[in-house]
Order: C-alpha cells, then sequence, then structure tokens
C-alpha cells in the first residue's frame, strides 16, 4: 500500500481539506483509499511523535517507537481490506502554530519532527503535498488565532522578528525533502488551491480517482476554521481593556504588519515562488493550475471563495 502524508501547512486550508476527506471517508474507500486525519490522528495514533525534538524524554521515545510499530501493522491491515492507497493528514507533524509564534520561527524543527515518523512510514510513503501561504497572511492568521484564544495583539518589536526570522517555505520543503528522500514532494500556493480540496485530492492520489467520483464528494465547498475577524480580535481586546483601533485593510482584513513590512513579507514569498517554478533544485513540483483532464473532470463550481484563496500569484516571482 502507498502512503500520501499530507502536512498542511496550518493556516492553508488544511482543516477544510481534512473535513472534506473525513466526510468523505466511505466513498473514498470505495476507490481503495483509506484516510487518517483529525480526529482520529489525535487520539493516541501518534503518540510520541507530535514532540519537539529538545523535550524528547526516554519514556516518549519508547512511546514514539511503540507508535511506529502500531502504524506499520494499521497499514498492513488496511492494505489486507482492500486499500491500496493511504492519505494521513496531519500538519502537526510539522510542528505548532503556538510553537511557531513562540519561537518567532517557521516550522523551526521540520527535519527533526518528520525524521522521527520515517520509521512508521518506511518504504511505503510515496507522495508528500504541502500548501504554502503568503508570509504576510500567513503570520496574521496565525496571529489573529492567537489573540482569541487570549494572547497579547502583536508589538512593533514581535512583528519585525517575524518578518526578519530567517526560515522560509524553501528551508521547510527542502526538510520535507530531507527526510523523505524517496517521496515525491507536491507543493501547492494557498492562494490557488486553497479553496478546491477536490483539486488537492488529486495531486494526494496521482488522478486515481473514476472520472466524475468528486460530484458525487460532500463539502466540496465548505469552509472550516475560519481566520479571525477583525470584529473578532476588537472584541477580544476591547474585553481586555484595549479601545484603540487597529488597522484595517479596504477590503476588511486586520493588518497587524506596517506596509514596508507587508511589502518584505510579500517578496519574500516571491522569492520562494521563483524558486519553486525554477524545479526548487529537484526538490518538489509546484501545482499553480489544475487543467489535466482528470481534474477538469472533477472541477466543480461553487459559490464565492473567501479569504485570500484563489488571488492571482502570475507576478509572484
Amino acid at each position: 500500500m502507498h502512503v500520501t502524508l499530507h502536512l498542511g501547512a496550518h493556516r492553508t486550508g488544511a482543516s477544510t481539506m481534512q473535513n472534506f476527506l473525513t466526510g468523505n471517508a466511505r466513498l473514498l474507500a470505495q476507490e481503495g483509499i483509506a484516510v487518517w486525519a483529525p480526529p482520529h490522528t489525535r487520539r493516541g495514533l501518534l503518540s510520541g511523535l507530535v514532540r519537539r525534538p529538545d523535550r524528547i524524554t526516554l519514556p516518549l521515545e519508547r512511546l514514539g517507537r511503540h507508535s511506529c510499530g502500531r502504524l506499520q501493522v494499521l497499514q498492513h491491515s488496511a492494505a489486507r481490506s482492500g486499500m491500496e492507497r493511504l492519505i494521513l493528514s496531519e500538519q502537526n507533524l510539522l510542528g505548532t502554530a503556538a510553537e511557531c509564534l513562540r519561537s518567532e520561527r517557521l516550522y523551526p524543527w521540520v527535519f527533526e519532527r518528520l525524521n522521527r515518523v520515517v520509521p512508521a512510514l518506511h518504504g511505503s510513503c510515496d507522495r508528500i503535498v504541502l500548501g504554502i501561504r503568503a508570509y504576510d497572511r500567513f503570520w496574521t492568521s496565525l496571529l489573529g488565532q492567537a489573540v482569541l484564544n487570549g494572547h497579547s495583539a502583536p508589538d512593533c518589536a514581535t512583528l519585525d522578528r517575524l518578518v526578519t526570522q530567517p526560515r522560509r517555505w524553501r528551508r521547510v520543503i527542502e526538510e520535507i525533502s530531507a527526510a523523505f528522500p524517496s517521496a515525491r514532494l507536491f507543493v501547492w500556493p494557498y492562494e490557488r488551491l486553497g479553496g478546491l480540496p477536490e483539486r488537492q485530492l488529486a495531486a494526494m492520489t496521482g488522478n486515481s480517482l473514476s472520472p466524475g467520483f468528486a460530484v458525487r464528494m460532500a463539502g466540496v465547498r465548505s469552509w472550516e476554521a475560519r481566520g479571525a475577524t477583525p470584529e473578532d480580535i476588537c472584541g477580544v481586546m476591547a474585553d481586555c481593556g484595549h479601545l484603540a483601533p487597529i488597522p484595517i485593510s479596504s477590503d476588511g482584513r486586520w493588518l497587524p504588519f506596517d506596509r514596508d513590512q507587508r511589502e518584505a513579507l510579500v517578496a519574500q514569498y516571491a522569492e520562494d515562488v521563483a524558486w519553486l517554478r525554477s524545479g526548487a533544485n529537484g526538490h518538489a513540483t509546484l501545482i499553480e493550475r489544475a487543467d489535466a483532464r482528470e481534474l477538469r473532470i472533477m472541477d466543480m463550481t461553487g459559490g464565492s471563495i473567501p479569504d485570500d484563496r484563489h488571488q492571482n500569484t502570475t507576478g509572484l516571482g
């Protein structure tokens, strides 16, 4: 059985994709595809594996080895039941959103974290998929969720450190590739495929689904884990006694970063996209369009796409 590892990332439509997968698990099983996604992955399936490397104790190390063995057994069981591919979707394998904000780094321990999962997927993981997002929107979305969870709004120094932090999507991709050198890594920009889970599914499966399969699937235009709105943020800050207005864009977005900071972040993302378009030194394949025959068959129309999904990225890189 082959395994596709879906690593998120956070705030790139991962929760929407996971809801789509779990909501259609029975239909996918008819196509020979098994799905392991939250909440399934967060009920002990990955015990001892989703941890910061500097906090691994001997008991956690033993627990992680036990989980790897259990994952191998479960894969064999799924294969015996007729499954040909397993989609394992868990963005926390990269690291947590809180960890990114605390460290002020973009997923600081990707290789070390994934290296703990390698024994569980040795020889079976042949595809890895990753969604990326423009840095200004990515960090703003993480910060908005943090404020809603009771954290203070970021000050100027914090925002400056997020702009100048050294880790980029390029480094994340290189570390994923280093952990799984035999797997093909596919990367899509959230701005292009974030609201199209059926197209993401095609990348996960290698377009191996039956023609017209997506028209039978539920939740193809659902939207889960929506980002914090300016109204949400203002309400929380007012409850904490902060009544000063917050900067909002013309299209109703919270703008914690100033103009210069946003321009720097946009330029960084443009460099990443240009690197991916040039071939990413063989580490990954960029998916910006879904124009293969199978994807046209699967494509569906729906309502308006919220947030920054499907904004033009042709000017990047």
